[in-house]
């Protein structure tokens, strides 16, 4: 019953994390058939990051090169974040960022969001089922939302590159940061050290905060540019006419207002 409970609350927090980022948005809704492609390539990223790992890295579960020196954990530890955080965010760009409805900074937190979700989600499941429930307790409390808050600091950053024209290379190091704080995550998991152990609690719990204060700022940058339904989209900047209800298209013209 306890591991029953540990998936079904793995559910429902995905679910509602989902259900939370898209009901805030306040911008134009995302094409619903490609937030289940983002969501079906985080499964694909899955899948495809487990047998590369296994393909890369023969010792794939670090548990067993615990006693090993603490260098040759630490690069097993990045060789899987720059496996898992690649394989999450490149199908999902790939997908989005020519697309004429990728066009505010809420898009790179929902997108990437559902694609880290659907990456994370079914791995603590699989763990929980493989593990036991104790496992499956262990990361519910400790990385519920971590694959989807790096995966949301990266897609952030390549947001801004469309939206904003910033150069792509710091969409780069954002991606280069999110490998180094898994590989470290991972790091202070299996180097049977406390001290590191806790490190690992403070970046998961960094990465969590992180997530929705990236949110937050999307929104703002969002408002700031007119590219939401409220805020200072007041007229039309194609044809003028006044817009006091902020639409995000004009009624007059149909332009993006």
């Amino acid at each position: 019953m306890v591991l029953v409970a540990v998936i079904i609350c793995f559910l429902v927090l995905g679910a509602a994390l989902t259900w939370y980022l898209l009901r805030f948005d306040q911008g134009k809704k995302e094409p619903v058939g490609y937030l289940w492609a983002a969501f079906g390539l985080g499964i694909v990223g899955m899948v495809a990051a487990v047998f590369l790992e296994g393909w890369l890295i023969p010792a794939r579960d670090l548990s067993l090169v615990v006693r090993q020196p603490y260098s040759v954990v630490l690069l097993a530890s990045l060789a899987v974040g720059a496996i898992e955080e690649s394989a999450k965010f490149l199908p999902t760009a790939v997908l989005v960022y020519k697309r004429k409805f990728f066009r505010s900074h809420v898009d790179g937190i929902i997108f990437f969001a559902i694609a880290g979700l659907a990456f994370g989600i079914p791995e603590n499941i699989l763990y929980s089922i493989q593990f036991g429930a104790t496992t499956g307790l262990q990361r519910l409390l400790l990385d519920p939302i971590f694959h989807a808050s790096t995966t949301v600091m990266v897609g952030y950053f390549l947001s801004r590159a469309k939206v904003d024209h910033e150069p792509l290379f710091k969409t780069g190091l954002a991606l280069l940061a999110a490998i180094v704080l898994h590989g470290l995550y991972d790091f202070g998991l299996f180097s049977s050290n406390p001290y590191l152990a806790m490190m690992s609690v403070l970046i998961t719990a960094l990465l969590a905060v992180g997530l929705f204060l990236l949110f937050f700022r999307a929104k703002q940058l969002d408002r700031q540019d007119g590219l939401v339904v409220v805020g200072v989209n007041n007229y039309c900047r194609h044809c003028g006419v006044v817009n006091p209800e902020h639409y995000l298209f004009c009624t007059h013209c149909g332009a993006h207002a």
